[in-house]
């Protein structure tokens, strides 16, 4: 199976692109950690596997309709 051919049969599946099914994924884990720890917002970024703080945030933001800091402010467990 060809790279261009999985990525045909994964968008068939799922809706969504290969890349987009993953930055969901590494979105969806940074709010888990966000909502659940006080731990800083660039080292969940980093782990969640976002390289940038500028890309993490403005992801974050597109996809969240709010930034980090204040998602975990309104749906954190503090």
């Amino acid at each position: 199976l060809s790279p261009a051919a999985f990525s045909r049969f994964f968008r068939r599946l799922t809706g969504r692109t290969c890349a987009a099914w993953l930055q969901e994924l590494r979105l969806g884990r940074a709010c888990d950690q966000l909502a659940s720890s006080d731990r800083g917002i660039a080292v969940i970024a980093a782990e969640a596997g976002f390289r940038s703080m500028t890309n993490f945030n403005r992801t974050f933001r597109r996809l969240r309709g709010a930034t980090p800091r204040a998602w975990r402010a309104t749906y954190g467990s503090r």
